[in-house]
């Protein structure tokens, strides 16, 4: 009978959520096709996606929207770093500095469009096998690429050298960039852009137009351009299998560029990915997040890539990477909070003491996500616990989280109890995720826990209603 009951909610929470999809559909919202995934929604000048019926869940496979997501075109990532070829992030601090969330966002987006265009054929995509300057000259001759390229395309992948540097010219647009391992006494301008590169010699992968825009501001581009190629330095030095067009590689090199970073700064004994900026919260100065302070999203964003790279490699040294990234969620109180010192919540800006905590939703979704990932493929009674408990926290948290006067929208935390700030309201884009996070975990959780989904299941349905009246809040 109870059975029956619940197939019966669930039924009807379905005929539900159809018929606020359909209302919304009708004032933008489109699915992309009829097997789509992904349900489009054009709001603010800006293209969002949620989750269709048709999105099914797996922690080997994409990762929830994120092969849409562009985050080296973020207006908060000041260049690709020199030496990692992953984003350098501004925020909080303007010489930049290696943001564990951003890094591990930016993986996660090439991963997921490289498991989304493995089928796509690439046009268009030229190699040179070797470069190597002139015997009788410090500079190679120019190597021409016939055809003009949309800098959109301009992905580029290559070996090189000590001592020297990689000549590319857009002829149209005027502008010469160069990737150099040797100092070059040519100082930048508005039409030569030199990028430093380190760690040599190396595999070098960039995406040109990013280097470009990162490096001259408000630059008119025209779409396509001809280019032309040539390395300058010692006789000795050289560059070797360069290519320029191949979206695919540049997704897979920049995916595993990622996870050698994970690994390599990961501490080893915490688990975290610790971050070294100075942090207060808002206008509450006594209210300091720890210095050098552990995301639980971080953490869990890394550990969903990280299990990823596993499910390719089975190397025993990427498993314990795993491992030890959800060790801070479980183990000690290093990314833990407790709201009214009773309900677990995993922060992604932990202040300096567990008493305190912002409880931002977004965050304590996507380390939680990131928990099941390593739980599915290893399964430990302790992870278990963890994800009950957080599932214990939800059912009687998500209520604070509803804004009381705007109906049925979301609030980005919930500082304005425990620091007794202002309410901070989600914006559009961090409500739609909310009901992304939500709608991935009430799948997750349908076979397992029937009423944590019902419960996942009917805020998705709540905070879809508010999309199509949502006006400014304060």
């Amino acid at each position: 009978m109870r059975c029956r009951v619940r197939r019966l909610i669930f039924f009807l929470l379905a005929i539900v959520s159809l018929v606020i999809l359909y209302q919304l559909i009708g004032k933008g919202p489109q699915t992309i096709n009829d097997q789509s995934p992904f349900i489009i929604i054009h709001a603010k000048n800006h293209t969002y996606r949620i989750l269709s019926s048709n999105f099914k869940y797996n922690s080997r496979e994409s990762y929830l929207n994120f092969a849409y997501f562009n985050v080296e075109q973020r207006s908060r990532v000041l260049h690709i770093d020199y030496f990692y070829d992953i984003p350098v992030s501004s925020q909080w601090q303007l010489n930049g500095h290696l943001y564990p969330i951003q890094i591990a966002q930016f993986g996660l987006s090439h991963w997921s469009r490289l498991k989304l265009n493995t089928k796509i054929k690439q046009n268009h995509v030229y190699r040179f096998e070797r470069i190597k300057p002139n015997k009788d000259n410090y500079c190679s001759s120019w190597n021409m690429i016939k055809n003009r390229i949309d800098l959109s395309n301009t992905f580029i992948h290559f070996a090189i050298s000590s001592n020297c540097s990689l000549h590319i010219q857009f002829l149209d647009n005027d502008i010469e960039l160069i990737y150099s391992t040797r100092k070059i006494n040519d100082s930048k301008t508005s039409r030569k852009i030199i990028i430093p590169l380190t760690g040599f010699p190396r595999q070098v992968n960039r995406y040109m137009k990013i280097d470009i825009r990162k490096s001259i501001d408000n630059l008119f581009l025209s779409k396509s351009d001809f280019i032309k190629i040539r390395i300058c330095g010692e006789p000795n030095s050289f560059v070797n299998e360069l290519i320029v067009g191949n979206q695919t590689l540049y997704n897979q090199q920049a995916f595993y560029s990622v996870t050698r970073w994970l690994l390599h700064s990961q501490d080893l004994k915490t688990g975290c990915w610790f971050i070294h900026v100075k942090r207060t919260y808002g206008n509450h100065h006594q209210y300091r997040i720890r210095v050098p302070w552990c995301s639980a999203m971080a953490q869990g964003q890394a550990a969903s890539l990280l299990v990823r790279l596993y499910s390719l490699t089975n190397d025993i040294q990427h498993l314990s990477a795993v491992r030890r990234a959800i060790q801070p969620l479980w183990s000690s109180n290093i990314t833990r909070a407790y709201f009214n010192n009773r309900y677990l919540w995993l922060e992604e800006y932990p202040l300096e003491s567990p008493a305190e905590g912002l409880f931002v939703l977004n965050g304590c979704l996507y380390a939680l996500l990131g928990v099941i990932d390593v739980h599915t493929i290893d399964p430990q009674s302790y992870l278990l616990e963890l994800i009950n408990e957080m599932a214990n926290s939800l059912h009687h948290m998500l209520p604070y989280y509803i804004h009381p006067k705007v109906s049925n929208w979301s609030l980005y935390d919930l500082s304005h109890i425990t620091l007794q700030s202002k309410r901070n309201s989600a914006t559009y884009s961090y409500h739609l995720v909310h009901i992304i996070l939500l709608q991935c975990l009430s799948q997750i959780f349908r076979e397992t826990n029937f009423s944590t989904s019902q419960l996942f299941d009917s805020y998705v349905q709540r905070f879809l209603s508010a999309i199509s009246s949502k006006t400014n809040i304060d």
